[in-house]
């Protein structure tokens, strides 16, 4: 008989069960009695789990991506609002004391940046064409560092400090307005535009505006209804105080705004809200779901693969040792615990091809995540919509919890269809094969 079969300790203790140390230290022992089968099925695991681990890092690294660029064009990772703005834009429901509010949440450490604005519906003419439009109040010193508008232009320039306190001697205060607008309006830098709205008591509210920059977002929607002007021209004239539709806030980093957010959420009071991107782009979350179902197809089917050659070798295991079985139930000891070391052997070899895995995926993930995968002839594509010419690798838990888990569970899985045989193994029978 072979070396490797149980001995007598593993049939019975003085509790009369299996000692679990020694029955992990015989799985373990085991794994070498075909160490070229071993080392093959443990490479596999490696493999997959490596595999698993990059597609997974850049699944996460892209989701960063599109959430970083898409909030950056208007919507900022979180906004505070009135609670019934959201749903019902109306030109009354303000953030008070929203200078204060700002400057505050600009004051933390894990706020990037944060700034007011100020929204409203006017129709907007120059000359005898008039079009329906968006106008934005910001703040011009403070929108750069949460909207790439300003980074967009095409002509002209943004707003500057000066534009917020300094209007032309006729009363005529800047704009920047969105492509799609000014070819509607047929209004370029230096022309003159109207924009007409209803202020928060009900009278007609009216500006008159210089174009000074236009820009391109590459969104025709946006393009066509878009134009900011500095904040105080708007309050102003839409008989606001010091107020503000949205505090647009940028986390320290997409990971955090989670967490973040629910520290600002815990100091609001009502009627204050805290909207995260979700809420604000719910078409985003919708579209990286989507697309994390579709990964997810992939990752099990990979796992599947897998756990049929994981099934191989246990089968050739169990096959191969029928005459150990044999004796080891002869000697009293029950299937189950014999199932059971199996399971265990199947744990080391899961281990073993864990590290391996990650022994492969770290240094990649972490080479990708600093110099990023150039995306090619795509990156012209892509700068389109002003998105990086390199795919960066994300790090996060679930890059190495959900490949470890899938195969872990998929190695146990497939370890335990040949080894129920077992409990079907006549003991005499056994015995007698060779």
């Amino acid at each position: 008989m072979s070396e490797l079969v149980a001995p007598p300790e593993l049939v019975e203790t003085p509790r009369g069960r299996p000692g679990i140390s020694l029955a992990i230290a015989i799985a373990w022992r085991n794994l070498g009695r075909n160490r070229r089968r071993t080392w093959l099925t443990a490479g596999g695991i490696g493999f997959a789990i490596a595999l698993l681990a990059f597609a997974i890092a850049q699944q996460v690294g892209s989701y960063a991506m599109m959430i970083d660029n898409a909030t950056a064009l208007v919507s900022g990772h979180m906004q505070i609002q009135h609670e019934g703005y959201s749903d019902d834009p109306k030109i009354e429901w303000t953030v008070t004391n929203a200078t204060a509010v700002a400057q505050a949440l600009r004051d933390r450490p894990d706020v990037r940046a944060a700034t007011e604005r100020v929204m409203a519906f006017v129709l907007v003419s120059a000359g005898e064409r008039s079009f329906a439009g968006q106008v934005v109040g910001v703040d011009a010193e403070h929108e750069p560092t949460v909207s790439n508008i300003p980074r967009m232009l095409v002509a002209g320039r943004f707003l500057d400090a000066r534009d917020d306190d300094q209007a032309d001697a006729d009363g005529t205060v800047q704009a920047v307005i969105g492509t799609g607008l000014a070819r509607n309006l047929k209004a370029g830098l230096g022309g003159e535009i109207v924009l007409l709205g209803t202020d928060a008591t009900g009278s007609v509210a009216a500006i008159v505006a210089r174009v000074v920059g236009i820009f391109s977002t590459g969104q025709t929607e946006l393009d066509r209804v878009l134009l900011e002007v500095p904040i105080g021209a708007v309050r102003e004239a839409f008989a606001l105080g010091d107020e503000a539709h949205a505090i647009v806030i940028r986390a320290s980093d997409v990971s955090a705004v989670a967490e973040v957010g629910r520290r600002i959420r815990a100091r609001l009071a009502e009627p204050e809200v805290l909207l995260e991107w979700q809420a604000l782009m719910p078409e985003l979350e919708q579209g990286i779901e989507l697309d994390r179902v579709s990964g997810n197809f992939f990752y099990g089917l990979l796992a599947l693969i897998v756990t049929f050659s994981v099934v191989n070798t246990f089968i050739m295991s169990v096959f191969e040792r029928t005459h150990e079985f044999g004796m080891i139930l002869a000697l009293g000891m029950r299937p189950w615990a014999i199932i059971g070391m199996l399971q265990l052997e199947a744990f080391w070899l899961s281990l073993c091809g864990l590290l391996g895995g990650f022994a492969l995926a770290i240094p990649l993930i972490a080479y990708t995540a600093t110099v990023g995968i150039p995306m090619g002839d795509a990156s012209e594509y892509m700068a389109r919509f002003h998105m990086p010419e390199r795919m960066y690798a994300g790090f996060a838990v679930e890059v190495f919890a959900r490949p470890a888990l899938l195969m872990v569970v998929a190695s146990q899985f497939a370890a335990l269809i040949p080894a129920l045989r077992i409990r079907r193994i006549n003991p005499v029978e056994a015995l007698r094969a060779h």
